[in-house]
């Protein structure tokens, strides 16, 4: 009596007192703590039973293994199966289906299948049991053939071999599958039973067949709350939200009364499609029930009002909580970082562990993506700290957010020890460190670590080919591309746009024309990014002709352009400085009624600048209703040659917005030198100094027989690039090549001059490439930053004298040398 009315205290007072305690009494007090949820004092009373001399009997044995299955505690039940055994209780059918369905649930197929078959009598009881387990682990052919079986040793189904079967029904995914099931139990007679054709609804919405799941639903006669809330979430899920919620006041009209999981249901129906009307009928309906105290309910109404947009309601509902558990936190914060509230998130993190709620991963990689988008490092490495502390550190999930974070934040280290000591890693985590190793200038690693992807078996996803295109972009490795593409379009992805567009960028970008342009003639469909990458693609090569003909053809197509191709077609003319053309195209954008961008200032900035029109480049800054950036001032600054004061007000905004600016220190040391101010530039250079304006290092990229060599500008060269670069310089002064050394602003002789620009790491690289291939092959050099006038002038004669093409991609444009001549048409500045 005690126990069942849960009062365990007098329940145990009263065994105490029991003058005899047998094996009845015992099984009496364990089975009411386990009934009351004591699990540990259950087994607790199970081992002082057997020190006190009692044997258990098989409602002893039943009842422990019950707890075991609850808690999925195989090493007791094991222990628990060695002693039905020496007490020879195990032919006993009922301890027989119990261990079937502790090891079963447990996820021990193998020994659940070995005492089913060991057993030498089997009832209806341990077939069903069988069947369930098979079912639980997916293996629903399996379970649907021991029906044959079963009739086969003389027995008949019953409604518990229907519900064995369906027991893993949530593992069915694939509709025929679930159609021989359900012909199964209609074989057996029991479809019609309201149980099973409950589940038959939420099987058939999860095999992707709405209409058979609607089926059933409309010939069940009956239809209880359990059949209502199956029918509810297989529209949510069928993106069907609108008709869930007509369905939600139906039941009521029916006079059906909504339980917790209706509630939900619906709620989650009104954050799919923004339903705030709706949601708030359903809040005042909660408020009417009193279903407040339900922490379920409340969870999924603070993501309702988040997901509607709702923050302040959602934070009322959230305050009004006499308690919260771990999921009403992580919905609140992934509700506060879905709206961009960073810093908020972190606050109420804070807060969440003041009041001692451990977080989840969920909440740990919600908390990962708000540090990083405030940019907040020393956040993230306390966060990272709490997660080793909370043994978190071992979810793939949170090691991807920790990669993520850490290279979005700047610390490439950090990420990468992350990875590389991570006990496991998916496809997220190595497209996560090989996105990072482009993010920070590794692209040859990127490359690296995409090879040995594979080799651990781990096939890439969209993401993962996405970003080691990139990768072959930034290092001009053409061949590996090449394959690389021919494999993702294998994998199923020669239809999709985002990876076709990738392509054509890389392609253009690698200097390949012809690729770029087969990708695209080749493409199923053509959006207008598609065209854009062309259009952007031609501009990088200085073809403005071909950059108009695709936007021509773009429009004749029935694609309006955006600003994106706006901006492309007009980095075309500020390459080649189109003013005239540049300008029709600025009017043509307004006449289609898209907004200006900065973006779209800079180029036109650039444009007249490059004619020479500096005064009225400068007027477009001065009157831009946005605030210029340095990409912008230092576009002008490159271009200032023939104006010194402009050049040095150029300088002051730029130094200004960031004292370390080291391009900006560069750029105008440049104008000096050209000026014949060779003391002023040498100021500059000091001012760089006294600044810690450190230049980024120059790095060029050269692939030869599909392996990406790297070259950095000032390395020690070996004795054979040395060579061949001072071969060729001395071919290229016989061909009237003068080097000019006045870019080097350190002071040194002329000869200490030209041998810092021998080292420039274009020129390491195209050296390479001379000693590395077969005579009159094409060299393809990627370099990180813009070349400096005197390489690109070494590599108009070197394709001169070695009678190659040299393709070098900087950092704004292509550049395709032949016979002697540039296709930019101009020199680099």
């Amino acid at each position: 009596m005690y126990s069942h009315s849960s009062n365990n205290e007098d329940a145990k007072r009263v065994f105490d007192t029991a003058p005899t305690k047998t094996v009845a009494v015992w099984n009496t007090l364990i089975t009411g703590h386990a009934e009351n949820g004591l699990i540990k004092e259950a087994f607790t009373l199970y081992h002082q039973m057997h020190q006190y001399g009692v044997e258990g009997d098989r409602i002893t044995y039943i009842s422990i293994l019950r707890l075991c299955t609850n808690i999925s505690d195989v090493e007791q039940g094991r222990a628990v199966q060695q002693e039905v055994i020496e007490r020879g209780l195990d032919l006993d059918l009922s301890i027989v289906a119990r261990l079937i369905d502790m090891y079963g649930s447990s996820g021990y197929l193998l020994d659940a299948i070995t005492v089913f078959e060991k057993s030498p009598k089997k009832d209806i009881s341990i077939w069903n049991a069988m069947m369930a387990t098979y079912s639980y682990h997916g293996h629903i052919t399996d379970a649907l053939l021991m029906i044959k079986d079963l009739k086969e040793a003389g027995m008949e189904a019953n409604m518990n071999t229907a519900m064995s079967i369906l027991k893993g029904i949530g593992e069915v995914d694939d509709l025929n599958q679930s159609r021989l099931v359900h012909s199964i139990v209609v074989e057996v007679g029991f479809d019609r039973e309201l149980k099973i054709m409950n589940t038959f609804v939420t099987m058939y919405a999860k095999s992707g067949s709405f209409g058979d799941a609607c089926r059933v639903f409309n010939s069940i006669e009956s239809p209880d709350i359990v059949t209502w809330n199956a029918i509810i979430g297989a529209h949510v899920m069928h993106e069907q939200s609108a008709v869930a919620l007509q369905l939600f006041h139906h039941l009521q009209t029916e006079g059906q009364e909504p339980n917790v999981l209706t509630v939900c249901a619906s709620l989650n129906a009104c954050s799919k499609v923004r339903a705030i009307n709706e949601g708030l009928l359903i809040h005042n309906t909660i408020v009417k029930k009193a279903l407040e105290v339900d922490i379920m309910i409340m969870n999924n109404l603070i993501d309702m009002y988040i997901k509607c947009g709702n923050i302040i309601d959602a934070f009322k509902v959230f305050n009004s909580l006499p308690q919260r558990d771990v999921v009403t936190w992580t919905i609140f914060i992934s509700g506060l970082i879905q709206h961009c509230q960073y810093e908020n998130s972190l606050q109420l993190f804070q807060q969440m562990q003041e009041e001692c709620v451990l977080p989840n991963h969920i909440t740990i990689v919600s908390i990962l993506k708000a540090c990083q988008n405030l940019n907040a490092l020393d956040e993230g490495q306390r966060l990272h700290r709490y997660i080793v502390l909370l043994g978190l550190d071992f979810e793939t999930l949170i090691i991807n957010s920790l990669v993520d974070m850490y290279s979005k934040c700047g610390n490439f280290d950090d990420g990468s020890h992350v990875f590389h000591t991570a006990p496991s890693r998916d496809v997220v985590t190595w497209t996560s460190m090989i996105e990072a190793c482009v993010q920070h200038g590794y692209s040859s690693k990127a490359l690296v670590l995409f090879a040995k992807m594979q080799c651990e078996s781990v096939k890439p996803d969209r993401a993962a080919f996405l970003s080691i295109f990139r990768a072959c972009s930034t290092t001009a490795a053409l061949c590996i591309g090449k394959r690389i593409h021919k494999e993702s379009f294998k994998s199923g992805f020669s239809s999709d746009n985002t990876i076709v567009n990738s392509l054509i960028d890389m392609y253009m970008k690698c200097g390949s024309i012809f690729d770029a342009q087969q990708v695209f003639s080749e493409a199923p469909s053509k959006d207008i990014v598609t065209w854009t990458s062309m259009i952007a693609g031609y501009a990088r090569h200085h073809n403005y002709d071909l950059a108009l003909e695709y936007f021509e053809n773009m429009q004749r197509t029935g694609i309006t352009p955006n600003h994106v191709t706006f901006i492309a077609l007009l980095s075309a003319c500020a390459h080649l400085g189109l003013v005239k053309e540049g300008l029709c195209h600025l009017q043509l954008m307004f006449s289609l009624g898209l907004p200006q961008r900065l973006e779209h200032l800079t180029c036109t900035a650039e444009m007249l600048a490059r004619k020479g029109y500096l005064d009225a480049a400068e007027d477009v800054f001065e009157t831009s209703p946005f605030p210029i950036d340095a990409a912008g001032w230092q576009c002008l600054l490159s271009h200032c040659r023939s104006n010194l004061d402009m050049a040095r007000r150029c300088f002051d905004y730029l130094t200004h917005m960031d004292c370390r600016n080291a391009a900006a220190f560069i750029l105008m040391a440049k104008i000096y030198v050209n000026a014949g101010l060779a003391n002023s530039a040498w100021e500059v250079e000091k001012l760089r100094y006294y600044a810690n304006a450190w230049k980024k290092a120059g790095k060029a990229y050269i692939e030869v027989s599909e392996q990406v060599y790297e070259f950095v500008g000032g390395d020690i060269l070996t004795p054979e690039i040395n060579a061949k670069i001072q071969e060729l310089s001395v071919k290229m002064k016989s061909e009237g090549h003068t080097p000019i050394v006045d870019l080097v602003l350190q002071p040194g002789t002329d000869e200490d001059k030209e041998n810092v620009l021998c080292g420039h790491c274009e020129k390491q690289a195209i050296a390479f490439g001379l000693l590395s291939t077969p005579a009159g092959a094409s060299i393809r050099v990627s370099k990180n930053l813009r070349m400096c006038a005197d390489c690109h002038s070494a590599s108009s004669a070197i394709s001169k004298i070695e009678k190659r093409e040299i393709i070098i991609t900087d950092e704004l444009c292509v550049h395709v040398f032949k016979d002697g001549e540039c296709s930019c048409r101009i020199d680099s500045g």
